[in-house]
């Protein structure tokens, strides 16, 4: 088996994990027993156990594919140790990545329309001007201390995986982000703008009723 296949397989194993630590946590059971293994039991039995000759983890990852590198380092510290995540992403860093990266990178695949001529995912087979703009980018909000150092290590990760050519794709997007993290990043996007709404909206309405409340 080749260390594309292994990578993909256990990555399956992983997003079950997630899921099921997930699904404890909302039902408020955080704490895991010993070493998890109400976790990794199920995760092992995806990868080993067959279905029509191919293992469950084989089905998932024709279902939706591979995640990126970071979605799996981030997945691993999810389920392994939460506390070591990254600190969450601010909301600007949120909207920026939604409008100039989700949109452009996956809106051509899905849209038959002339009208998007920017094929942003092309860039990842050659990915010079994908390193300058990380270059770039990494340097100032490391300059300006707007990045953990945990961001950082996590894009390093990735891209040290790619010089290895861990996945099967040849393309630094993949490494780098995939459908599942950009939806989620533009779901918190979402969510931090409708909490500002919320907030204004709530201290519209309580200066609304103090000044009737001091005019009565």
């Amino acid at each position: 088996m080749s260390v594309h296949a292994i990578y993909g397989l256990v990555a399956q194993g992983l997003i079950v994990a997630t899921a099921i630590r997930f699904v404890r946590e909302i039902f408020g059971h955080k704490n895991l027993a010993r070493f998890g293994m109400e976790l990794w039991i199920p995760a092992t039995t995806v990868l080993i156990v067959p279905v029509a000759g191919v293992s469950i983890a084989g089905h998932l990852r024709g279902l939706w594919g591979d995640p990126s590198i970071v979605t799996f380092v981030l997945l691993l510290r999810y389920t392994s140790n939460p506390s070591a995540l990254p600190s969450r992403p601010r909301l600007s860093t949120c909207l920026l990545t939604t409008f100039f990266v989700s949109l452009p990178l996956y809106l051509p695949l899905f849209s038959l329309s002339p009208a998007i001529p920017v094929d942003l995912y092309s860039f990842g087979w050659q990915p010079k001007w994908i390193l300058i703009a990380l270059a770039v980018i990494m340097t100032g909000s490391i300059a300006l201390r707007t990045i953990s150092h945990r961001w950082v290590n996590l894009i390093a990760i990735a891209l040290i995986a790619y010089s290895i050519g861990l996945m099967e794709s040849d393309n630094m997007w993949d490494y780098l982000v995939d459908p599942g993290l950009l939806f989620t990043i533009a779901f918190l996007a979402i969510a931090g703008v409708a909490s500002i709404f919320r907030g204004r909206t709530l201290t519209a309405d309580s200066n609304t009723d103090t000044l009737q409340g001091a005019k009565t």
